[in-house]
């Protein structure tokens, strides 16, 4: 029925048989109220369960499922349990870098969607970012490895710092010599690899198949590991108003094929232009290094809370179910329609009703919201203002009430 991400990206959500669940900051654990059952004294408290998101029991597999795909896609890092991953999601993966390559403006091509979607993909096909018809959004996927215990994930972060060190140190020096400096470097990569074998098991009980699937130890001296990493693809919808620098990049490669698309209508093109700031620095830079191209995809969360004492869950009866929550909200998923708050000096709602189209509250007049939608015949992007006091009647026959929408979105 209703869903939301409060600002510290802890999610809470209700059901309607009254149900209610909510999911820690990190996401690793949950608690479920349980709907009123009528056979129950009034006075008896409503059934709670507690449990870890990963040893989830079957009963509440589903809603966990359910859960993490709504966070993982507005959260700034997912967090992805192998247990809860099935086997067809999971592929193979070969490096713990998370950064990709994007290509430059006068190489990248663009792919179209049935619906007006522009597709912008990185080089190695790792990520792909989507654009909206309206130019107003957009939606970012790329791989991403599963989430691994906290000690194994510092571990492979200090072992690639490692290899990539003993890499510049071979390409610096073509006839490799017995320095002490280089064995104090093989040595230290030894060191890691005996740590990640000999750790014990109390944080994970499946220490090697969390992070990975298997560890090829080299019969040379050198230091570096080979491994088979299990990733996933994820999912996240972000808005162009509110562009993470690891996005404008991307974002102006399809910005800048999405006005291309339109040249021929200047105001499309022009509010376009005022839609993302961030990226309109870039779309001009034809010229561009490789290093300004690359971004670091967000990587998962560790599988344990380090801070588990910390979770705090809100414990309001199933009765005091209210419309609106009276939290400090990120994003608000209800009856199919997403509301997102734009933070700011002066904040603003934004609505995607589903369609591809994007209503959007204007920070100075909260009382007028604009739609930003796209026309069917022609394929441009029409503004529509809305003012509360004037919204348009429903139709017969239209997929959403805009009044509704923009009544819900203003309180």
């Amino acid at each position: 029925l209703c869903s939301l991400i409060v600002t510290d990206e802890s999610v809470d959500i209700r059901y309607r048989n009254g149900a209610r669940l909510q999911l820690s900051p990190c996401g690793s654990e949950f608690l479920l109220v349980k709907a009123a059952d009528p056979r129950r004294h009034p006075l008896q408290p409503a059934e709670k369960v507690r449990q870890r998101t990963r040893f989830t029991i079957s009963t509440y597999k589903k809603l966990m499922l359910a859960a993490l795909a709504f966070r993982n896609k507005y959260a700034g890092q997912p967090y992805l349990p192998h247990e809860l991953i099935s086997a067809e999601n999971k592929k193979p993966f070969f490096s713990i870098d998370s950064a990709v390559l994007w290509p430059e403006v006068s190489a990248s091509l663009a792919e179209f969607g049935l619906g007006g979607e522009i597709i912008v993909r990185s080089e190695e096909g790792r990520a792909a970012l989507v654009l909206s018809p309206s130019g107003e959004e957009f939606t970012v996927e790329f791989m991403c490895s599963l989430s691994s215990a906290r000690n194994q994930h510092r571990s492979m972060q200090q072992m690639s710092k490692d290899d990539s060190y003993d890499r510049q140190e071979q390409a610096s020096s073509p006839v490799p010599d017995n320095t002490s400096d280089h064995t104090e470097v093989v040595r230290h990569g030894r060191r890691n690899m005996r740590t990640m074998l000999t750790r014990p098991r109390s944080c994970s009980p499946q220490m090697i198949s969390d992070g990975h699937q298997k560890v090829v130890l080299p019969s040379n001296n050198n230091a570096s590991v080979s491994k088979v990493y299990q990733s996933t693809t994820v999912v996240q919808h972000h808005s162009c108003c509110a562009v993470a620098p690891i996005w404008a990049y991307p974002l102006s490669l399809a910005r800048h094929h999405w006005a291309a698309r339109f040249s021929k209508a200047k105001d499309v093109v022009d509010r376009g232009a005022r839609s993302s700031n961030q990226s309109d620095k870039t779309i001009n830079k034809l010229d561009i290094s490789c290093e300004d191209r690359r971004s670091h995809v967000p990587q998962a969360l560790p599988l344990t809370c380090p801070t588990p004492h910390r979770h705090r869950f809100v414990d309001l009866k199933t009765k005091e179910h209210t419309d609106l929550p009276t939290e400090m909200v990120k994003v608000v998923w209800c009856q199919g329609v997403t509301y997102r708050i734009l933070s700011g000096p002066v904040s603003a709602v934004e609505v995607s009703p589903g369609d591809g189209s994007v209503i959007r509250s204007n920070r100075n007049l909260n009382s007028y919201f604009t739609h930003h939608k796209t026309e069917l015949q022609s394929g441009l992007v029409k503004e529509v203002t809305y003012h509360l006091n004037s919204l348009p009647p429903d139709v017969l026959g239209q997929a959403y009430s805009v009044c509704s929408i923009v009544s819900r979105a203003s309180r």
